[in-house]
């Protein structure tokens, strides 16, 4: 989701490389991938509250207290974009190794599984 402007201005504040970043404003990738959208699946499951607040007991917040400290409100190019949900896909070649669809704000995939996967298939 976003602009190529949007992108630009994540990857200087973040210092991941432009070239690794795919700017998607018209929801092309995400609709085809089928992830899910909607305030519901958003902001409205069990797994929201309980994502966060396993991510602040395990003491694993501090990312997160860092980029809201700097964070900005912004509008994506769809209004309805803001209700999107994402995920981890990891590609070999064309073959997919590693996919997470995130069920709800917040439950993403464990950056553990996802390095595994990826290191397997070197």
């Amino acid at each position: 989701i976003g602009t190529g402007k949007r992108a630009k201005e994540f990857c200087s504040h973040t210092g991941f490389p432009e070239d690794s970043l795919f700017a998607d404003p018209e929801n092309g990738c995400y609709s085809a991938l089928g992830f899910e959208k909607g305030a519901v699946s958003t902001f409205f499951r069990p797994q929201t509250p309980l994502s966060l607040a396993r991510r602040y007991l395990s003491g694993n917040a501090e990312d997160l207290n860092k980029a809201l400290s700097v964070w900005k409100p912004w509008i994506p190019p769809k209004l309805d974009q803001g209700l999107q949900q994402g995920g981890v896909f990891a590609f070999h070649g064309q073959e997919v190794i590693f996919s997470h669809y995130d069920p709800s704000t917040g439950a993403h995939a464990d950056l553990k599984e996802v390095l595994k996967a990826v290191q397997l298939s070197e």
